[in-house]
């Protein structure tokens, strides 16, 4: 015959089991459901396991980039290996991309062949889509780039052309195969009493014959009529080989974060990307 004492034992006993194993199914369960929801791969365990403290949050999913944009960007990366491109979207025209390389925006079709450089405009509510966007990234730039002082140039490395009495002095880096130079060139030939130089600054991720036309244009025996000429008509003079200051007008433009053409530096101390009408040129140099 049994001992009371002895019953009541091993039923405690066994209670006291069933309730940690009830308990043991609880936090099983519990981690079961957190690993579900957190989208981890539930795997069996011997026995269940205690986790101390709340289990992590997952990490929220990164957004997908839309394909067609990652698409375009990885064609336009093998048909220009050396050119850096910055945002890529798509434009208000259909089948048309607007795409950034530096401070210089294009509108591209859907191949990557055909680059259309300059302003696209909403004719129906008269705005002008690129402006906004193209100030935006000027002033970003501008606003990271050292500051290169006038007085510091290397003015002898530069084409030098005087108008009347040449008072009002500016520099500008020009790349010779730069749509907005050759709009820049038109606008300066408005100029008078000015003094310009132009330190040759082919980008050769951009634009890869530049360098060879800016060689032929510092060796020809008069650098400012042959400059003047290819910029007016793209006729490029004889092919002469000399010593140029190309090398270091590319390092000079580099060391001081100008990576874009055409860039202006002016006497006063202002600094402007991009290509300017007559008229802000000649607010910019009645300061001088």
């Amino acid at each position: 015959m049994s001992n009371p004492n002895q019953n009541d034992f091993r039923a405690r006993k066994q209670l006291t089991a069933a309730a940690l194993s009830a308990v043991g199914a609880i936090i099983v369960g519990v981690a079961a459901s957190s690993a579900a929801i957190a989208g981890e791969p539930l795997v069996a365990k011997a026995g269940p396991t205690v986790q101390q403290g709340p289990a992590p949050a997952a990490p929220l999913a990164a957004p997908l980039a839309d394909p067609a944009t990652v698409a375009m960007r990885q064609a336009l990366t093998r048909l220009y290996p050396n050119t850096r491109f910055g945002d890529i979207q798509r434009s208000a025209i259909p089948g048309i991309w607007e795409v950034w390389m530096g401070n210089n925006v294009a509108y591209v079709n859907d191949e990557g062949r055909h680059f259309i450089f300059g302003h696209l405009y909403d004719m129906q509510t008269q705005t002008d889509l690129t402006a906004a966007k193209k100030e935006q990234a000027s002033l970003q730039a501008e606003a990271a780039r050292p500051k290169i002082k006038f007085d510091d140039l290397p003015l002898s490395d530069a084409i030098k052309v005087v108008r009347g009495n040449g008072q009002r002095k500016m520099a500008v880096f020009s790349d010779p195969h730069c749509p907005y130079c050759r709009k820049l060139e038109a606008e300066m030939a408005k100029l008078d009493n000015v003094t310009i130089y132009t330190f040759l600054y082919p980008i050769e991720s951009l634009h890869p014959e530049a360098a060879s036309v800016a060689q032929s244009i510092w060796c020809a025996k008069d650098k400012a009529a042959a400059w003047r000429q290819y910029m007016a008509s793209g006729k490029e003079p004889k092919a002469v080989r000399c010593d140029t200051p190309i090398n270091r007008n590319v390092a000079l433009a580099n060391s001081s974060g100008i990576f874009g053409t055409p860039y202006l530096v002016f006497a006063n101390g202002t600094q402007a990307p991009g290509a300017m009408p007559a008229a802000a040129l000649e607010q910019r140099l009645s300061s001088n």
